[in-house]
């Protein structure tokens, strides 16, 4: 088939690999005139790395990966630490911290060149019966078999598609930035998560002395942005290594990302259209997982068209009953997450180590089709 991948990051990439790799005739169309090398860190799970490796994108040699995950409070008292090699060995796959344009180098490097097409942002989707145009700003049109918003947040392919409210604030944003730095944070091989009562911070190794590092708050959309210097106020006096982080960056190193999250339709395209990503079900990053079922959507949509013969119609919304029970829980999670952390976190008593490790676990497995072993039906009988 024919396939108009509208979007050209970390989804559009994957999911535009795995087709390829099935035979499929695939295009990306990329708003902007090269690849995007903005972010911070990505936190690739279990799920998403098992997703990367059933793409073809193995991690290995790039980012760093973690063997443990601790919490605390911001007054210094441990809540629980989990073992990510037990977790890595009881689900198959690793944790790794990565610079997110390294991700996206290391996908685009898996693709022939002629794949991209830059510049090109897309104003429009129209599905006819036999094929599927979409339109661009620049006046010129391509037909094909199946277009994938692969568009963000902001997916015009879900806009001309499904209609709908676009996502909504959670009333909670992120500081964050990816910087070099002398801290041993950087180079051990630990998450680190810090709760407050009104703010929660993060730092993560991300390899070769880099840190991932975020602060999230409370914030509304008529709030102005935080400087660096802000949060050094908010964070004085909390546990290593914060101040000593916020005392080595500056505003230029800072990025801002008010959290959103979508509903989640129950059909995500037409008949010869569908979603993966954010365009899909944008979240807030309280558990890490946007990029993980975005990894999800694009392996298993792969699964999903692997095979011909048929209209594709009941392929898309075959993978998409799939996916759906899977990413609704795992953006509830999100959101419940996101909505308790003004608990007072004096009454939460610390976890046994095997408790929190197990719990990762299950959290991980039950949000996930890869780690469930859930895949088309013709793919399991091995039809693909």
């Amino acid at each position: 088939m024919r396939v108009l991948v509208i979007g050209g990051g970390l989804g559009g990439l994957a999911v535009a690999k795995g087709l390829l790799d099935n035979g499929h005739r695939v295009r990306i169309y990329e708003h902007a005139e090269q690849l995007r090398h903005g972010g911070a860190g990505v936190t690739v799970w279990s799920n998403g790395t098992a997703a990367l490796r059933g793409l073809g994108i193995p991690l290995q040699g790039v980012g760093r990966q973690l063997h443990s995950l601790r919490a605390m409070t911001a007054t210094g008292r441990l809540l629980w630490e989990a073992d990510l090699d037990e977790v890595t060995e009881r689900l198959g796959s690793p944790t790794v911290e990565i610079p997110r344009r390294e991700l996206l180098y290391r996908m685009a490097e898996a693709l022939p060149n002629d794949v991209f097409r830059f510049g090109k942002r897309c104003v429009g989707v129209r599905e006819f019966a036999d094929h599927v145009v979409a339109d661009f700003a620049d006046g010129s049109s391509e037909t094909g078999d199946v277009v994938v918003g692969a568009d963000g947040q902001r997916s015009m392919v879900r806009r001309t598609v499904l209609g709908g409210e676009p996502a909504r604030p959670t009333g909670w944003a992120s500081w964050q930035g990816l910087t070099r730095s002398d801290l041993p944070i950087a180079y051990g091989y630990q998450t680190l998560n810090i709760a407050g009562r009104d703010g929660h911070c993060g730092l993560i190794p991300a390899g070769e002395g880099l840190l991932h590092w975020w602060f999230d708050m409370p914030w509304r959309d008529d709030q102005a942005e935080l400087t660096v210097a802000d949060l050094r106020s908010v964070f004085t006096g909390w546990p290593e290594p914060v101040e000593e982080l916020l005392a080595s960056v500056s505003d230029e190193d800072l990025g801002f990302f008010p959290h959103i999250r979508h509903q989640i339709p129950k059909v995500w395209g037409g008949p010869r259209t569908t979603l993966i990503g954010d365009a899909a079900h944008a979240m807030p990053p309280a558990v890490a997982q946007a990029a993980n079922q975005t990894m999800e959507d694009a392996w298993l949509l792969s699964c999903s068209l692997a095979h011909d013969g048929r209209h594709p119609e009941p392929m898309l919304r075959d993978y998409e009953q799939q996916r759906r029970p899977r990413v609704a829980k795992v953006s509830r999670t999100a959101a419940l997450t996101s909505a308790q952390r003004r608990t007072p976190l004096q009454r939460i008593g610390k976890f046994p180590r095997w408790i929190a490790t197990r719990s990762q676990v299950i959290s991980l497995r039950s949000g996930s089709n890869i780690l469930r072993g859930l895949t088309p039906p013709a793919v399991s009988m091995g039809v693909a």
